[in-house]
């Protein structure tokens, strides 16, 4: 058999035809597909006639049902509730609901009740996006196999020639087929490999995998690079300047300051890692206000006088203002994750610098951006915050334990025993529990005063204290 499947209204703006069979009428409507059923009922009410809407004040209101399904929830659009071109609802009173239709066919009840229950149906985007895995799944073995080519001038040309040819790919599915998903796979594979190339450009004439310690900062710099070079591409894709490019250029662009600095012998790994770090949190203050200034949100200042509270009191177009608020958290949401790249590599190099200081600071800066994650209201954005901190803890105890005898170790490992059953406890206890304002206001000047720590912590871990000491004998 064949012919084409109906497909429920998904994109922006498009509408759902529906036919609506009321008490004593019916009437065909074409309504948005995004908007809640919630918000429409009014509208259905008034082309039904008859006074409905005053009828609904006897009982509990009216619902929409298909025929022989439940009654639809109402705070979801036609398109979240997978309704088709030409389906009928039926309004009925909240209290006399049609009931569940009867099967006279074993075989199609059963096949019914597992199509409309199941969350877990295989659809076409799921097959659609099990192909893009698989796509994402060859790219990265190609990449895990590409150390194996040989010397570092084969494995540079072989990534390089991949990278531009995965660029190319993005570029045509973006701009001939209209294909994001794929196209931002794409891009990603072709940055991946052109990272890899950079990598081998320093080892011209040695085999990749005996990597020699000496050359890791010149080829941290040309990855970062080459990097960069790709994602410039990211305007032949289409993507033009979003929150996504701006995070990836940061990353890089940071990665290569680390590399540099280190490269000619400018500062150590770990001075290189403590400047870059101190840097990176200093733009992180200024993400918010960055990814608002993105989305076209200008935060007016606040007013002085008299005559200013007059000023700029035209309402914003709601519509407009939602949208720009929802590119902004986006945008805020891109940046936040690649600042936390970057922060994660710093917190890494500095956990198993030798002295004091680096470690230190580490455990500082980690610290810090836990308590700064309270700022966000955002789960992935809270997230992007947080997992640094936690991976940079985890980097100091972890480099802690290579420093102290064997034994010393069951101690810390008993204390994070204790801390696992801290934690558990707070897991049980603390959501939803609105905590006393003394434990935020602590938390605010724990926040402040390790903010503070970051600067002088730095100079420490550049050994600036030393060189001085050392001038002044």
């Amino acid at each position: 058999m064949t012919g084409t499947t109906a497909q429920p209204a998904v994109a922006a703006g498009e509408v759902c035809r529906l036919t609506i069979q009321g008490p004593s009428s019916r009437v065909e409507l074409a309504v948005p597909a995004h908007i809640p059923l919630a918000d429409l009922l009014p509208t259905f009410l008034d082309h039904l006639g008859g006074g409905l809407g005053n009828a609904g004040l006897e009982h509990d209101g009216w619902v929409l049902q298909r025929l022989g399904e439940p009654a639809l929830q109402e705070d979801l659009g036609t398109a979240a509730l997978g309704l088709y071109d030409g389906d009928i609802l039926y309004l009925r009173p909240r209290n006399d609901q049609l009931p569940p239709a009867d099967f006279d066919d074993l075989a199609d009840g059963v096949a019914t009740g597992i199509r409309n229950q199941r969350r877990d149906l295989w659809r076409p985007e799921i097959t659609r996006r099990a192909f893009l895995a698989l796509l994402g799944a060859s790219l990265a073995l190609g990449l895990v196999l590409l150390p194996t080519v040989g010397a570092g001038q084969w494995v540079a040309i072989t990534a390089g020639s991949v990278a531009l040819l995965l660029l190319g790919a993005a570029t045509l599915a973006s701009r001939a087929l209209g294909d994001r998903a794929a196209a931002e796979l794409l891009f990603t594979g072709s940055a991946a490999f052109g990272a890899a190339a950079g990598w081998a450009l320093p080892m011209i004439g040695r085999p990749v995998i005996a990597m020699n310690p000496q050359l890791v900062a010149p080829c941290l710099t040309a990855a970062a690079v080459c990097t960069s070079a790709i994602v410039l591409g990211r305007f032949l894709v289409g993507g033009g300047f979003g929150a996504g490019y701006l995070a990836a250029m940061l990353a890089t662009g940071l990665t290569a300051l680390v590399g540099l600095l280190n490269t000619f012998d400018m500062l150590s790994a770990g001075g290189a890692a403590a400047v870059v770090l101190a840097v990176t949190l200093l733009v992180g203050t200024r993400v918010p206000r960055i990814a608002a200034w993105m989305a076209g949100l200008k935060v007016p200042p606040l007013p002085t006088s008299a005559e200013e509270f007059q000023e700029g009191i035209d309402p914003e177009p709601g519509r407009e203002l939602m949208n720009r608020t929802a590119a902004a958290d986006f945008n805020l949401t891109a940046l936040c994750f690649g600042l936390g790249v970057v922060i994660a590599g710093c917190l890494g190099i500095l956990a198993f610098t030798p002295g004091w200081a680096s470690p230190t600071l580490a455990a500082i800066a980690s610290l810090l951006l836990l308590l700064h994650s309270r700022e966000f209201v955002s789960s992935r954005q809270r997230v992007a915050v947080m997992v640094p901190g936690f991976l940079g803890l985890a980097a100091v105890i972890s480099a802690m334990c290579l420093l102290i005898p064997g034994t010393w170790r069951i101690f810390i490992i008993g204390g994070l025993v204790l801390l696992a059953g801290l934690l558990l406890a707070g897991a049980r206890s603390l959501p939803g529990r609105k905590m006393l304002p003394h434990w935020g206001r602590a938390g605010d000047w724990a926040h402040t005063t390790l903010a503070i720590a970051i600067i002088p912590m730095t100079f420490a871990a550049l050994n600036l204290y030393a060189l001085v000491r050392a001038s002044w004998s």
